[in-house]
């Protein structure tokens, strides 16, 4: 939420990333799926729509490597 807020825009695929996931059913009580959601599309709706489409698609082993893509890399983690 704070890279949305920033208006970071790569943050909205992520985001649509972790919908198709499934990761933010894991922090609704920090923080509510449907509030992120608005936000991401206040911030690029475009964006956040073309992301959603192309996840849509995506198998899980597709899924995990579009997330490897959009992760930066952090030395000594896989």
């Amino acid at each position: 939420m704070a890279g949305l807020a920033g208006g970071a825009l790569s943050v909205v695929r992520l985001l649509a990333l972790a919908e198709r996931l499934g990761v933010l059913r894991e922090f609704q009580s920090a923080m509510s799926a449907e509030r992120a959601r608005q936000t991401a599309e206040n911030v690029d709706g475009a964006a956040y729509a073309d992301a959603v489409s192309e996840y849509a698609a995506l198998g899980r082993d597709e899924l995990r490597e579009a997330a490897r893509a959009l992760m930066p890399a952090t030395p000594g983690r896989c």
